[in-house]
C-alpha cells in the first residue's frame, strides 16, 4: 500500500510539472506576462464553457490591448477563443476553413498545447457535422501531441473523444468510412483506462465506463455492463458528481430492465431523477419513459400511464426548446449572414467598378498599342512603296560592285572576266525568268563549274546565286507591274509563273524579303495610285 501510495504520489508531480513546463512552453519564457495572459484565457474559457459569450468577447478584447507584446503562439490561442465563440454563439461553420489555416502555422509547432487545442476544437465541429472521419482525423493529431506532452488528462480527454467517434460512426445513419468498428472504440477506451484514477482524471474515466457500459449492453453482455455502470457510479460518488451518478443510475436501470428486474430498475431510474435535478430535461424525460415502460411490464397500468403522461409533457418542452434553439440559432445565423452580405456587397461593388475601370483602361491600352502599331506599320509600308516607285534604279545591289579580275582569289582572271561577262549577258537577256533554273545549268551555260560561278557571284555581287537570283526576278516584276497595268489584274500565282515561280507562295515570300512588303499590298497601291491619276 505503501508503495502504491508513493508511486501515485510521484505519478502525479510529474504529471504537474509536466503540465506546468507545456503550459508555459505554449507562450514562450516564464515570465509575468504568460501567467497573466495563462490565467485569463483559463477565465474566458470558463465562461465559453458557461455560454457567457459576450463576457468571454469582452475579457478577449480587454486581453489583447493588455498583453502588449505577443508572441505568435499567444495571436493563435486568443484567435482561437474567437473563433469558439463565433461558433457557439452563431452556429458559424464557415471559421473551419480560417481554423485550418491557423492549424497549417501551428504544425510548425506540433508540440505546443495551442496546437492540442486547436486539434481537439476542429475535431469537436467535425463531430457536431457527424462527419466523424475527419473528426477522428483531428483527434487523432491532439492525442499524438498529447503523447508527446506526456499529458495524462489530455490524452484520456482526446481517447474519450475518439472513442465516442468510432461509436457514433457505428450506429449513425450517416454512412462513414469507419462504419462497423467498434474495437477501435474500445481500443482508444481500453487505453485510457489503463491510467490510474486519479481527481484529475477520474471525471472523464466515468464516462468512459458509462459508455462502455452502454456498449456492452447493446451487445448483450449484462454483467460486463452492470460491471462497467457500477465502476463509474463508484467514481462518481467518490468526486460527488451529482450529473455522472445520475447517468450511471440510468444505465443500470437499463441493465436491470435487460434481465427483468423492473422493480430494480424503477428504483434506479427514480434515483437518477433526484440526482439530476433541473439539470438536464432529457436524462430526466427517459428516466420517466423507462419507469412507465416497467410499470407496464409489471402489469400497474395506472402508473405507466401517469409517468407516460408526465414523459409526454417534458418531450413537448424539449421540443420546443429545440425548436427554439434552432430559431435562434437561424436568427444568429441570418444576422452573421446579414452583415458578412453588407460587407461583401460594398467590396464587391468597389471590386467591380475597379474591374471595370481596369478593363476600360486595358482595353484603351490595347487599342492605342494596335492603332500604333498599325500605323507605324502603315506608315512604313507607304515609304517603302514610295521608295520603290519613284526610284529610277534598282532597287537591290544586283550589279557588281568590283570588277576587278584580281579579287576572287584561286581564280584565274581570264575565268572571272569571262563569268562576269556572261552574268551581265544573264540579266540583259532576262535569263533569270527561266523556270527551276539551277546555278548548275547556269555555270554549264557559261562554261565553267558551280564552284566557280558561285565563288564570283559573292566576291563580286555580295551575295549567293540564290539571293542574286530572287533579287533580278522581284526586281523585274516590280519593274513590270510598274509600267503594265493589265499585269496587277492577274492573279498571284500567275504573276508568280511569269517571274520563274512555281508557286505564289514562295514568289510571296521572296518579294517580302526583299522589298519588306508583300506583292498584295504593292500591286493594290499601284492600283490605288493610277485610280488617284485618272
Amino acid at each position: 500500500m505503501k508503495t502504491n501510495y508513493f508511486w501515485q504520489l510521484k505519478n502525479c508531480l510529474t504529471l504537474f510539472l509536466v503540465y506546468s513546463y507545456s503550459n508555459l512552453s505554449l507562450f514562450g519564457q516564464n515570465n509575468i506576462q504568460d501567467s497573466i495572459l495563462i490565467n485569463q484565457l483559463k477565465e474566458i474559457d470558463y465562461k465559453i464553457d458557461s455560454r457567457k459569450y459576450k463576457d468571454a468577447k469582452l475579457l478577449l478584447e480587454k486581453t489583447e490591448k493588455d498583453i502588449k507584446k505577443m508572441n505568435a503562439s499567444s495571436r493563435y490561442a486568443i484567435n482561437l477563443r474567437f473563433f469558439k465563440i463565433q461558433y457557439y454563439e452563431y452556429n458559424n461553420e464557415e471559421i473551419i476553413d480560417e481554423l485550418l489555416k491557423n492549424l497549417d502555422f501551428l504544425a510548425q509547432k506540433e508540440t505546443s498545447i495551442t496546437y492540442y487545442s486547436y486539434c481537439d476544437f476542429i475535431g469537436q465541429v467535425f463531430k457536431d457535422a457527424k462527419n466523424f472521419n475527419k473528426s477522428i482525423k483531428y483527434y487523432r493529431r491532439a492525442i499524438r501531441n498529447a503523447e508527446i506532452r506526456n499529458d495524462t488528462i489530455d490524452i484520456i480527454f482526446s481517447c474519450l473523444k475518439l472513442g465516442s467517434c468510432y461509436y457514433r460512426g457505428e450506429y449513425e445513419d450517416t454512412p462513414q468510412y469507419y462504419k462497423n468498428n467498434l474495437d477501435s472504440t474500445l481500443f482508444y477506451y481500453n487505453k485510457a483506462l489503463k491510467f490510474p484514477e486519479t481527481p484529475k482524471n477520474n471525471r472523464f474515466l466515468t464516462r468512459i465506463y458509462d459508455n462502455l457500459s452502454k456498449i456492452q449492453l447493446a451487445k448483450g453482455n449484462v454483467s460486463s455492463a452492470e460491471n462497467y455502470a457500477n465502476k463509474a457510479l463508484r467514481i462518481n460518488r467518490k468526486i460527488n458528481n451529482s450529473f455522472g451518478i445520475a447517468v450511471s443510475l440510468l444505465n443500470l436501470s437499463n441493465v436491470s430492465f435487460y434481465k427483468n428486474e423492473y422493480l430494480k430498475a424503477i428504483e434506479y431510474s427514480k434515483k437518477s431523477n433526484y440526482f439530476i435535478g433541473n439539470k438536464s430535461i432529457s436524462i430526466r424525460r427517459d428516466n420517466l419513459e423507462d419507469i412507465a415502460e416497467n410499470y407496464e411490464k409489471l402489469g400497474n397500468y395506472k402508473l405507466a400511464h401517469q409517468y407516460s403522461k408526465e414523459t409526454n409533457i417534458l418531450s413537448k418542452k424539449i421540443s420546443k426548446a429545440i425548436s427554439n434553439k434552432k430559431i435562434n440559432s437561424i436568427e444568429a445565423k441570418y444576422r452573421l449572414v446579414k452583415e458578412k452580405q453588407l460587407t461583401l456587397q460594398e467590396k464587391n461593388r468597389r471590386l467591380q467598378i475597379q474591374l471595370l475601370l481596369n478593363s476600360a483602361i486595358f482595353l484603351i491600352i490595347i487599342i492605342l498599342a494596335l492603332g500604333l502599331f498599325y500605323y507605324t506599320r502603315n506608315k512604313n509600308y507607304k515609304k517603302r512603296f514610295e521608295e520603290l516607285i519613284n526610284s529610277q534604279q534598282k532597287s537591290f545591289t544586283v550589279e557588281q560592285v568590283e570588277t576587278n579580275p584580281k579579287k576572287a582569289t584561286k581564280i584565274p582572271p581570264k575565268i572571272v572576266k569571262n563569268i562576269l561577262d556572261n552574268l551581265d549577258l544573264f540579266e540583259e537577256n532576262k535569263a533569270f525568268l527561266t523556270k527551276n533554273i539551277t546555278m548548275r545549268e547556269v555555270a554549264k551555260t557559261f562554261n565553267t563549274n558551280s564552284s566557280y560561278l558561285s565563288k564570283v557571284v559573292n566576291s563580286y555581287k555580295n551575295k549567293n546565286f540564290t539571293t542574286y537570283l530572287n533579287e533580278l526576278r522581284i526586281q523585274y516584276a516590280i519593274e513590270e507591274l510598274k509600267q503594265n497595268p493589265e499585269l496587277c489584274l492577274y492573279t498571284i500565282e500567275a504573276i508568280a509563273e511569269t517571274m520563274g515561280y512555281n508557286n505564289g507562295e514562295s514568289f510571296s515570300l521572296a518579294f517580302r524579303k526583299i522589298t519588306g512588303l508583300y506583292p498584295s499590298y504593292f500591286i493594290k497601291q499601284l492600283q490605288k495610285n493610277q485610280l488617284d491619276n485618272q
